[in-house]
């Protein structure tokens, strides 16, 4: 049976999907699972080992558009989700055959159109303070006639990103009692800005590289851990100046002093392994914050106070879980110490 899924948008966002995947394959053991991908999670999405076939969505235009129909179209579907809530993927859906249609949607009047022909239609936004996204997970579930279970929030196995870790020649992410500290573009809005325009919004953080280092000696004195600290895609000003003041072990991974060690330019999967085998994970929120979510890693959230309510609504069902709000690093610092 095929089940056709459209996730049109981040990695985070398919990682989101991923326990009502999990409990199709469950449910339905001749379930095959199509996804629609964006350009910003494909490869991600290919890779996964959830999912049996992928079709990319390259653009909005309405040439690429008509192009996925008639490829998706060869396919007969038992059931499709419309789980990105985008307008170009309620609409490929209503065009396309399947047994049963599923719309996850943003807005009301999208409900309350798509309410005329299909009964299953959900409301997903960040002022429907009633319903979590685990709330909506489930939901979608009953629609299938699917139970819903807890432990499908661990879709990723114990050691799952071993293999695709780079540098257990060199740090054995195992053996080493270690907080990992992601300092990736949301920390610096300049370059964060240019490619992410809603980045102006947020609060600026403002920190340099030796009052970071001189906060994580702090913490290795309270904690008697070593620390990791990774990179984004985008480059920083702070990693830049931390790289200079470094020792290099080799091409991606350098010493700062005896406990803090800085890995760079490591692939999605490389860095998942090395949260799930962490005892702390910092961050500010994104998709690494549901990889240490699958492996109960003690979390501690960097979000923006005016969207507390949307982030929150996402992680609600996440175990040794705290956040704190974005803020300068002089207080941001200080919020950090009071939870690890």
């Amino acid at each position: 049976m095929n089940y056709l899924i459209f996730r049109t948008d981040r990695i985070g966002d398919f990682l989101l999907t991923l326990p009502l995947i999990k409990t199709i394959k469950e449910s339905d053991s001749k379930a095959k699972i199509h996804v629609v991908t964006s350009p910003k999670n494909n490869e991600y999405v290919e890779s996964n080992f959830l999912i049996d076939k992928v079709f990319l969505l390259k653009s909005n235009s309405f040439f690429e558009k008509l192009n996925l129909f008639f490829k998706i179209k060869k396919f007969g579907y038992k059931v499709i989700i419309v789980s990105d809530k985008k307008n170009r993927s309620i609409l490929l859906s209503i065009f396309l055959k399947s047994e049963k249609k599923i719309f996850n949607v943003s807005k009301f009047f999208q409900k309350k159109f798509l309410n005329f022909f299909y009964k299953d239609v959900f409301l997903d936004n960040d002022h429907i303070k009633d319903y979590s996204m685990k709330d909506i997970i489930i939901m979608n579930c009953r629609s299938l006639n699917m139970d819903f279970k807890n432990q499908n929030y661990n879709f990723f196995p114990k050691n799952h990103f071993k293999n695709q870790y780079e540098l257990n020649h060199k740090f054995n992410a195992d053996n080493n009692n270690f907080i990992l500290f992601h300092y990736d573009e949301k920390w610096e809005l300049e370059n964060y800005s240019k490619v992410f325009k809603k980045a102006k919004n947020l609060t600026n953080i403002n920190t340099s590289a030796e009052e970071l280092k001189e906060f994580l000696i702090r913490l290795i004195d309270k904690k008697s851990m070593k620390i990791i600290i990774t990179t984004g895609y985008l480059k920083t000003n702070l990693i830049t100046d931390l790289i200079v003041n470094s020792t290099k072990i080799e091409e991606s991974l350098y010493r700062i002093n005896d406990d803090i060690f800085l890995i760079v330019n490591q692939s999605f999967n490389s860095i998942s392994h090395l949260i799930s085998k962490s005892q702390i994970f910092i961050s500010c929120h994104g998709a690494f914050t549901h990889i240490a979510s699958n492996y109960n890693i003690k979390t501690i959230d960097i979000i923006e106070k005016n969207k507390k309510q949307h982030y929150l609504r996402i992680t609600n069902h996440i175990k040794n879980y705290n956040y704190i709000y974005r803020d300068d690093f002089q207080k941001l610092k200080k919020n950090i110490n009071n939870f690890v």
